[in-house]
């Protein structure tokens, strides 16, 4: 079991920022265990092709399954604990008031890009879904669920940027002293 932690969350509280933050924590939390099987089923396939030489025709695409999985749920979460990547070396001596603003400027890029990600991630989704279209490959999964994680994990996303979009716009109306911004 992951140990319980507060998310890395600001002081500040509101119902939409409270909501999305709990939504993505859970979720989180939850396909946090899919790296149990991810490396069980990686660790076995090594072992079925080159020990006792004969490769499952399943593990691999299991393991694509699964790992999609864990990347199109667990950004949400990502973003929630502030572990996505960034250039922190220009963002790091700013004063907190002063990044908001910064982060509200560049947030446009954010959301422009992730209400693209749902939209045609759902036609594509919704498309692959009616088709009921499988994996192109020997064990020839079903595809279609795996698809429809992209637009759900967009929409992850963009609820959890929503609450860092309101967090910035609360910290940028705060005065605190000696923030000299």
């Amino acid at each position: 079991m992951i140990p319980r932690q507060e998310p890395k969350m600001d002081t500040i509280r509101h119902p939409l920022v409270n909501w999305a933050s709990k939504v993505n924590e859970w979720v989180g939390r939850v396909i946090s265990f899919l790296l149990f099987p991810i490396t069980f089923i990686t660790a076995l396939e090594v072992f079925m092709r080159y020990v006792v030489k004969k490769p499952t025709i399943w593990a691999w695409d299991l393991n694509i399954q699964l790992n999609a999985a864990l990347i199109m749920l667990g950004g949400g979460y990502t973003l929630l604990e502030k572990g996505h990547v960034a250039v922190d070396i220009l963002v790091t001596s700013i004063p907190p008031r002063r990044r908001a603003i910064l982060d509200l400027v560049t947030s446009f890029f954010f959301f422009f890009g992730f209400v693209i990600l749902l939209w045609y991630g759902w036609d594509v989704a919704w498309t692959s879904w009616k088709a009921r279209e499988a994996m192109p490959t020997v064990w020839a999964p079903p595809y279609y669920p795996i698809k429809m994680l992209v637009p759900i994990g967009a929409f992850l996303m963009l609820i959890q940027g929503v609450a860092k979009l309101i967090q910035d716009f609360q910290r940028v109306r705060e005065r605190r002293e000696g923030d000299p911004s």
